[in-house]
This record gives C-alpha cells, structure tokens and sequence, in this order.
C-alpha cells in the first residue's frame, strides 16, 4: 500500500515537473495555452490514473476481509468487556456480602461466580469460607437471597481460615 502510494505521488511530481518545463519553454501566445491545457490533462490523468486501474474484485475482497476482521475484533473485545464487567461483579458483590457478614458479627472470606450465559453477568453463586456456627450461617443465607435472589442452594459454606 505505502509502495503503491509513493509511486503515485511519483507520477504525479514528474508530471507537475513537465508541465512546468512545457510552460517554461513554451514561447507567448497560442503555444503556451496549448502546453498549459496539455500539461493541465497529463496532470489531471497523473493524478486519477490509479482509480481507473483499480480493480474492482480485489477491491471488493479487500472490504470483505476487512469487515470481517472488524467483526471477529468486536466480538472479541465484547467478550473481553463481559468477562472484565463479570470479574467487577464479583469483586464488588464479594465485599459486599463480607461487609454485611462484618456487620453480623461474622468472620469469613467470600466468593462470588458470576453467571457468564446471561446477557449481563449476573451473580450466581457464593462461597463463603470461615467459622461460623448455625445462626450466623442461617442470618449470612437468609442476607444473600434477600440482596442478590441466590437461593440457599447456590450458597456454599466451607469452614477453614479466613486469610
């Protein structure tokens, strides 16, 4: 493409270059008007000649090609969104649930899993690891479904550190 380019620019320096010659040595009159007019066309071909050679099919599958790249990279890069979208979830509904667990009373660390089949990542699942006796699970699930409608089956408790 960028060879492409400088030879056109090429051609159409040589030609502004003759045509100036042909003005230049040209004497007064009828002469000078006819080497300005076709100086003018020598320019004017120098400069579209490269649209009139242009082929339309290599055209049209260049265009192709490129929409085509164009839309693996959007679909990538909403796949890319989605995932980075449902790992903010996570995040953020993770020290959310420990927030609300902090203020029962209870010491614990949270996962979160996003449900990635929805159109919007949605959360879907939630471990919770620490110490924690009957009541303080049963008020910590009875937290979860009210806040993000994860049923009790959803939830899992692990005991072990909370580091």
């Amino acid at each position: 493409m960028v060879e492409l380019l400088g030879r056109w620019l090429m051609g159409v320096t040589c030609a502004a270059l003759i045509l100036a010659l042909a003005q230049g040595l040209a004497p007064e009159g009828g002469p000078k008007r006819a080497a300005r007019l076709a100086g003018g066309l020598l320019l004017l071909l120098a400069v579209i000649k490269p649209l009139l050679s242009l082929d339309g099919s290599a055209l049209t599958q260049a265009m192709t090609e490129y929409r085509l790249e164009a839309e693996l990279d959007a679909q990538s890069l909403e796949e890319t969104n989605k995932t980075l979208t449902a790992n903010i979830i996570e995040e953020q509904c993770a020290a959310y649930i420990q927030d609300k667990a902090a203020a029962l009373g209870i010491t614990c660390r949270v996962a979160v899993e996003a449900d990635l089949t929805a159109d919007y990542p949605v959360p879907k699942v939630v471990t919770v690891t620490g110490e924690l006796d009957r009541q303080q699970r049963q008020a910590l699930t009875d937290q979860i479904e009210a806040d993000f409608a994860i049923p009790a089956d959803r939830q899992y408790y692990e005991s072990g550190g909370t580091e």
